[in-house]
């Protein structure tokens, strides 16, 4: 014991100053049952398609044609980024939203993973997902990728008088798998996107 107090908040009759050693072979922190994520990252979709072969350029987002004149920004995002995160060993939640809209939430999404959508999100409801997450055990250690079902050409919009129903993204959450992260397809066949 090298407390100056014992248990009962009295004076330990044996402590005595000075230095000590304390041998540890690991230390781990305890995490209570269901395990939710404690990191939320939000990245960006395309952070694995520009190293994928048979890839038409002209078919992606801005961001993966111009990702070197952009300083190799979607690089960076996923080495310095998605990858550390992964390997850290905290519980995560990797969110790739689309193209981000000034629109109200509401539409209905859709999460995928491997990294081969292309689309447009309200940033509110990003944020949502991004919040519900944290809750979530379903969403821990996942990486996805979403998107509104509404095509750029269409704006969404909501009536004030019928609002949608609030989301539950569990009900999203539960049907993503571990593992997939979009890295995989470049180990496989090359798949047009």
């Amino acid at each position: 014991m090298f407390s100056k107090f014992e248990f009962d908040g009295k004076l330990n009759p044996t402590f005595v100053e000075g230095a000590f050693k304390l041998s540890l072979s690991s230390i781990r922190a305890y995490l209570k049952e269901p395990i939710t994520p404690r990191f939320v990252h939000l990245g960006s979709t395309g952070v694995t398609r520009l190293d994928r072969p048979g890839l038409d350029l002209s078919k992606q987002p801005p961001a993966v044609r111009l990702n070197k004149e952009l300083d190799f920004m979607l690089t960076f995002k996923l080495k310095n980024g998605e990858d550390l995160i992964r390997e850290s060993g905290i519980p995560y939640t990797i969110v790739r939203p689309c193209a981000l809209t000034e629109e109200p939430t509401g539409a209905d999404l859709i999460f995928d993973q491997g990294d081969n959508i292309t689309g447009k999100i309200s940033r509110e409801e990003v944020a949502q997902i991004c919040v519900a997450a944290l809750e979530s055990p379903y969403a821990s250690g996942k990486t996805f990728e979403v998107k509104s079902v509404v095509p750029f050409s269409e704006p969404f919009t909501v009536d004030p008088q019928k609002p949608p129903p609030e989301k539950d993204y569990n009900v999203y959450f539960k049907t993503l798998k571990d593992g997939i992260t979009g890295k995989e397809i470049l180990e496989q066949d090359p798949v047009p996107v």
